[in-house]
């Protein structure tokens, strides 16, 4: 299509042309200059004299071309190109203000900067790849119709799918997900797979309108019927849905874990002795686990006292036990009992534990810990090995129904209980992550696996965790991750490596924006710290560019509101 084609009026019948004067706009009107200078990644346009940057409405079009932010047409040799203006300038001289003081605007001749976006390919924009414009190509101001274009293009993937009977059809967008800034009334309706494929993100500051975005987001997912788990740190978020469109429980309350269900590493990281210069505190807890496991196996209530006992015979017993339930609280006056080291008698010449003192006081620190985890009264209801008690859910049960279920009803676990401490609450959500990858399989219907306030949950410098494993392996299993964090310094890089989507709300700290600004350009990375709640900066590999975005509250019910002092 030639540029003609956009700015001349068309009859009833596509092939036919009328002239301007049966009621279309010439392009006359439209026209600011021609490409002066051709970068890779940007070019220049030569306004011809500084009338051309005055306002002016023609019949339905407004148009501002002395402001930046807006569309350009560019009509080249190899096609017609759009771009976007990021800067408008008048060089500095005595000539241009004594002519702008004498209103001789002719001799003016200002500069416009902009960033070439893509080409048009039949009815819609494209990357434009190593093409690009030049030199004395003409540039026109972007009418209604070429923009319209231009936002039905924004995404670059159409994601086909096949029906049983071979039949393609398209992937359902998500209905005006957010209000398009620079456009008048204008939403953005964005595929799900735009947005989670190589996994979504969402960053800000206390108050920039995080939440809010994110809400907006799960509130389109769920009611377009798509499977997300849900899992709320803080409870901000547990009034949001009603039960009959998810289900809900509250760790702690009327979910819980079986000690049986997971491994001695778990409880190593639990209690947060995994860092090496803790490796024997680690050996100490997990020899008191078996102790403890062993005592469970022969139904004895109370901790395994060794001091005294043969060695080999007792070691032997133990490696014996395959049931991996014990009882928790036990487990201070264990860590004291392991407190033993094997000795030979030269009288009797029996191997027997000892008690050993210097082993006593070197355990103390890990009992004062372990104590204070398991004074919490989550400990005793989330850590429930009563099978007897049918008032509760089984974690792991119910996560594999839900991994496994046919139907899209979504799950919601509220987290506060055991997110008080950074320890406990890293540690479950490294279980679920983990058990998710682990039981999910390419056959089971895909989900998306929504973390608030990821930085609770994971190491700055934590390179393998069930997050981390999500991000690389997720996607071919069906799961996609959906994120929200106010310190982006804090997750780890190779996590921030497999994010293809963010949505950027306010940052202030100079090390939070430097975090995130190798997905941004110069321009837009200065904007971050001038965003205004609600504000945000849409940046994605799966579309044709950055673009400004502003969320507006769901109806949905949300707890985040600030006291006032």
């Amino acid at each position: 299509m030639t540029i003609d084609y956009f700015y001349t009026k068309r009859s009833e019948k596509p092939e036919v042309f009328n002239n301007w004067m049966d009621g279309g706009v010439p392009k006359s009107n439209f026209y600011i200059g021609m490409i002066s200078q051709v970068y890779r990644d940007s070019a220049y346009i030569q306004v011809e004299n500084l009338s051309l940057f005055n306002h002016r409405n023609i019949r339905l079009e407004s148009l501002i071309p002395n402001s930046i932010n807006y569309l350009v047409v560019i009509d080249s040799v190899q096609g017609l190109f759009i771009a976007e203006v990021y800067q408008s300038k008048v060089n500095s001289s005595s000539s241009v203000h004594e002519a702008m003081n004498h209103g001789i605007e002719e001799t003016i001749y200002p500069e416009i900067a902009v960033n070439v976006i893509g080409i048009l390919d039949g009815n819609k924009f494209k990357l434009s790849g190593l093409k690009t414009v030049g030199i004395t190509d003409k540039v026109y101001i972007a009418n209604n119709e070429l923009i319209s274009i231009y936002l039905k293009s924004i995404e670059i993937n159409d994601y086909q799918k096949k029906s049983e009977n071979e039949k393609i059809s398209y992937q359902t967008s998500l209905e005006n997900l957010m209000k398009l800034d620079g456009f008048e009334n204008q939403s953005l309706s964005l595929k799900p797979n735009t947005l989670f494929d190589r996994h979504l993100m969402v960053v800000g500051t206390t108050n920039s309108g995080k939440s809010t975005s994110s809400l907006t987001i799960l509130d389109k997912l769920v009611s377009a019927n798509k499977k997300v788990l849900i899992l709320d740190p803080t409870g901000e978020y547990q009034d949001s849905f009603e039960k009959e469109e998810i289900d809900k429980f509250t760790l702690g309350d009327d979910i819980f874990l079986k000690t049986a269900s997971v491994d001695i590493q778990f409880w190593i990281d639990f209690f947060n002795v995994s860092s090496p210069e803790d490796s024997n505190k680690a050996s100490v807890l997990s020899d008191a686990i078996d102790s403890l496991r062993y005592q469970k196996s022969n139904k004895k209530d109370s901790a395994l006292k060794k001091d005294g006992v043969e060695v080999r015979t007792l070691l032997d017993k133990i490696n014996k036990v395959n049931d991996k339930a014990f009882d928790l609280k036990l487990l201070p006056d264990q860590i004291n009992n392991e407190a033993v080291k094997p000795h030979t008698d030269k009288k009797t010449g029996k191997y027997e534990f000892v008690h050993d003192g210097n082993l006593f006081n070197a355990s103390l620190w890990l009992v004062q810990k372990v104590t204070y985890f398991l004074q919490s009264s989550l400990i005793e209801k989330f850590f429930n090995d009563n099978d007897e008690d049918d008032t509760q859910t089984d974690l792991f049960e119910k996560l594999k129904e839900f991994i496994k279920s046919r139907d899209s009803k979504s799950l919601y676990l509220n987290l506060s209980n055991i997110s008080k401490t950074d320890t406990s609450g890293r540690t479950i959500v490294d279980l679920i992550s983990k058990f998710i990858i682990d039981k999910k399989t390419t056959n089971d219907t895909a989900l998306v696996l929504f973390i608030d306030e990821l930085h609770r949950y994971v190491s700055r410098y934590s390179e393998e965790s069930g997050l981390i494993s999500i991000a690389r392996e997720g996607r071919k299993k069906g799961i996609f991750l959906f994120l929200t964090t106010q310190n982006p310094k804090d997750v780890p890089e190779v996590l921030f490596g497999q994010i293809g989507t963010m949505v950027i709300h306010r940052l202030t700290h100079s090390e939070e924006i430097a975090a995130i600004q190798n997905y941004l350009n110069q321009n837009e990375v200065s904007q971050i710290p001038k965003l205004n709640q609600g504000e945000a900066i849409l940046t994605s590999i799966n579309l044709l560019q950055d673009i400004h975005v502003c969320f507006e509250k769901s109806g949905r019910k949300h707890d985040n509101d600030t006291p006032l002092l």
